[in-house]
């Protein structure tokens, strides 16, 4: 319990131990992900009875299902582009910045995606992909807001499907609006 008592450092050592846990982490991280790459690719969890690798490291090493599926996909990218476990062991990328960019990894934009996205947030990363790989945008929509006062209650408890009566969507209420599918 004393090792998590902190009270007694100075300023100055507490945030030079947390730098340096950090960096520790990140680290650890990067050997982390080599590891689970690795074990994948034998698929040594098959012997632990285990059917994948997202299974052995929930229920063997007890990791979250989030943070299973984060370092398993990451431990694939950084398997086949290396360059990515040292971006992570020296911190210019994040796992949550890995997810998003490891579907528009190549080995000819690996480099220069990398070094883009290095130090960045969460959200710098998805306006940096986003730009660089647009979207068509998605068809209109309805949604509550354009959808008359009172109407959206009356929806809601008309079309919903009652499980101990078996009964189906009656009407749509939204059958004649512009944004309905015909």
């Amino acid at each position: 319990m004393l090792a998590y008592s902190l009270s007694h450092l100075a300023d100055g050592v507490l945030l030079r131990n947390l730098a340096a846990l950090v960096a520790q982490d990140r680290s650890t991280t990067a050997s982390l992900l080599a590891h689970i790459a690795e074990v994948d690719a034998r698929k040594l969890y098959l012997p632990a009875a285990h059917p994948s690798m997202y299974s052995y490291c929930v229920h063997e090493l007890h990791l979250s299902e989030d943070a299973a599926s984060k370092r398993i996909h990451a431990a694939r990218a950084a398997r086949e582009l290396p360059a990515i476990f040292v971006a992570v062991a020296d911190g210019r990328l994040h796992l949550s910045g890995l997810s998003l960019l490891a579907p528009h990894l190549t080995s000819e934009s690996a480099d220069e995606l990398l070094a883009a996205a290095a130090h960045k947030t969460k959200r710098e990363i998805e306006q940096l992909l986003a730009h660089r790989f647009p979207q068509p945008d998605l068809p209109g929509s309805c949604s509550a807001s354009n959808m008359p006062r009172g109407m959206l209650r009356h929806s809601l408890r008309d079309n919903v499907m009652h499980p101990r009566r078996g009964r189906g969507l009656r009407r749509c209420p939204l059958r004649d609006s512009p944004c309905s599918s015909r």
